[in-house]
């Protein structure tokens, strides 16, 4: 049971964090969230003078060649494995150099998200699209920090212009539903694979091109794989 005036939705299911902005991330067991969003997420990111205008850093080829990649975090800064398996720091020159001409890396010291600091999404919201679709989808295309065992599909809606609290005393606000951009149409283990065009159609069909919540947190605090996610 929760708390008088608490309403208890589920729990957490996975925590992602992504250290370098859209190159594959990992999965860790418990995190903390800072005023800025989750720690160690998205504080590096890769661009292009060949970026179109807006505020995308790449050119979708460019943001498929990074998908390749896999960064952590680790004591001694980010670590990307390379498609190759070669383990290299993400500002070292051997890292540029597997990049295409001209990317050049940034560092910022808060997370370089393109729209809010926090993404959520329900693994039900998953499930359904995949039923919907009748592809099973990695839940990994949508790139969110939390994936919510939640008992309804899209039930993360309902939370927009509420507080949410996640464990013992982090607190955020949900703040829109995320509008979802042909990203998601690459496949995680195989980005160059044939794009899966028929998701964007069905979301802009059934659920005005939305998938999951975007946050603001409101309370710092630590998180863990299996914490109680509260409505507030």
């Amino acid at each position: 049971m929760g708390m008088p005036g608490t309403d208890s939705m589920g729990r957490v299911a996975q925590i992602w964090r992504y250290p370098v902005k859209s190159m594959h991330g990992e999965e860790v067991a418990k995190a903390r969230l800072t005023a800025d969003g989750l720690e160690h997420d998205r504080l590096y990111a890769f661009e292009s003078p060949a970026a179109p205008a807006g505020m995308l850093r790449l050119p979708a080829q460019d943001r498929r060649e990074l998908l390749r990649f896999t960064a952590r975090q680790r004591d001694a800064g980010v670590e990307v494995v390379t498609p190759a398996g070669l383990r290299l720091a993400v500002d070292s020159p051997e890292m540029v150099a597997e990049l295409p001409a001209g990317v050049r890396l940034t560092y910022e010291p808060t997370p370089q998200t393109d729209v809010r600091p926090l993404a959520l999404i329900g693994l039900r919201t998953v499930e359904s699209v995949s039923e919907g679709l009748g592809v099973a989808l990695d839940a990994r295309r949508f790139r969110a920090n939390l994936l919510l065992d939640l008992p309804e599909p899209f039930l993360e809606d309902s939370f927009v212009g509420r507080t949410l609290r996640v464990g013992s005393t982090a607190m955020l606000c949900i703040l829109e539903r995320d509008p979802r951009c042909r990203f998601i149409t690459f496949d995680p283990i195989d980005p160059f694979g044939q794009p899966l065009i028929p998701l964007m159609k069905y979301l802009d069909r059934h659920h005005q091109t939305r998938a999951g919540v975007y946050a603001a947190v409101l309370t710092p605090g630590p998180i863990a794989r299996g914490d109680e996610v509260v409505l507030v």
